[in-house]
């Protein structure tokens, strides 16, 4: 009895081991790498890890500072093992553009930025090269005086204006690019809160608040001329709105930021037919933005997670404000770009804000891009391309240029 007891113990021991398990080898290059599967890290020994895991699927990820991370999804089954050799690329090094930079903006192949040492603007040209690595030509400057004293800049989509924000109170700058000596800052207007410009060029939208009491959403032109008024917020119960427009300029997003907060849910303008429709979500909400397509709505939502960096979580829905789930990253609305690919959205995301990834709205799945100095580099803004395969980007006030390379 205790040798078939002995026996069936084995027979339980072996089918545990040998049939609810599967062992993952990996040999990588360089032996520097970080190995891990499901965010479980291995050691390394003499460049070679491994793990014995459950059947089914897993995600093998192989990492090392400088170089083009690697990334698999291994579907482990009954009596099979997994092993492979990974020999990691070296990363793309960025292309430094400027030691001072702020606010920055790119439209084809120039990329524009304020100095916030001699508080003027820069424009500087990227020059593609063989095998799609780049050159950038010295930044010269393209305003002759120095903008002191503002709260905030917003470009024109084609960057030939810049709204300045100071307090509620906005201005324009014409770069005039054909009468550089006589460039003015024109007045705007005050009591402006958010201030949004439409991708088309048609049109800004801003919230407009005087004393008076009244509290509006504005239509105008670039010279605050052909004034309309389109939403009347205070008979909504909305102040001082955070505001966005679609990609195809059909759209807006009006969020509340009213002191109770569970009144701040997404309102959604038709731009056309001067149409607001409210959200049926809970409140919470601090930012709103599109997708590439202008058909899904990327928000940020507040998160009492302390160890949430930004306190904001990114949730996707339709337009229709159907089918919304959360993307389960923290991170504000604000910070997503737009990809070629509709279904995607790109970030700068982490805690230390140095890894550049695209998101799969649908899925959640992530791909991330890799260059030399990444894991300290802290970014600070971001700005893509028109092809969407490089990228600027400040990094401790320093302005690059890189090509996207990733695991993706």
């Amino acid at each position: 009895m205790i040798l078939i007891g002995f026996s069936i113990l084995t027979a339980i021991l072996i089918y545990f081991l040998f049939f609810t398990k599967a062992k993952v080898s990996v040999e990588v290059v360089p032996t520097s790498a970080v190995v891990t599967l499901d965010n479980k890290p291995s050691a390394i020994t003499n460049g070679s890890a491994s793990f014995v895991t459950s059947l089914g699927k897993h995600t093998l990820r192989v990492e090392a500072d400088n170089y083009i991370g690697y990334k698999q999804e291994v579907n482990l089954s009954r009596g099979r093992n997994f092993s492979k050799s990974i020999t990691l690329t070296k990363a793309p090094t960025p292309v430094k553009i400027a030691e001072n930079a702020q606010y920055v903006a790119i439209s084809g192949d120039n990329v524009f930025y304020f100095n916030p040492t001699d508080k003027l603007f820069y424009l500087a040209k990227i020059h593609y090269i063989t095998g799609g690595q780049a050159e950038v030509a010295s930044a010269q400057a393209i305003t002759s005086k120095p903008l002191v004293s503002f709260d905030k800049i917003i470009w024109s989509p084609n960057c030939e204006l810049v709204a300045i924000k100071r307090g509620t109170s906005v201005s324009v700058l014409d770069f005039k690019k054909y009468d550089f000596v006589h460039q003015n800052e024109i007045s705007f207007g005050n009591n402006i809160g958010d201030i949004a410009w439409s991708p088309d060029n048609s049109r800004l939208a801003y919230y407009y608040a005087p004393p008076s009491g009244e509290k509006s959403l504005i239509f105008s032109d670039a010279n605050n001329q052909n004034i309309t008024r389109v939403v009347n917020f205070a008979e909504a119960g909305i102040e001082n709105p955070f505001l966005a427009f679609s990609p195809s300029s059909e759209y807006l997003t009006i969020v509340p930021r009213n002191q109770n907060f569970d009144q701040n849910k997404i309102y959604l303008l038709n731009v056309y037919t001067r149409t607001i429709t409210p959200s049926n979500s809970a409140g919470n909400q601090k930012e709103a933005l599109f997708s590439a397509d202008s058909k899904k709505i990327i928000y940020s939502t507040y998160s009492d997670n302390q160890q949430n960096p930004v306190r904001q979580i990114l949730s996707v829905m339709d337009l229709n404000f159907s089918n919304s789930k959360s993307l389960g990253i923290a991170a504000k609305a604000t910070d997503i770009r737009l990809w070629q690919n509709f279904d995607q959205i790109f970030l700068p995301v982490n805690s230390t804000r140095s890894k550049m990834m695209v998101v799969d709205l649908n899925t959640g799945q992530t791909s991330e891009f890799y260059f030399t100095g990444q894991s300290d580099s802290n970014i600070s803004e971001v700005a893509l391309n028109g092809q969407k395969n490089a990228a600027i980007f400040v990094s401790k006030s320093i302005l690059y240029f890189v090509k996207l390379e990733g695991n993706g």
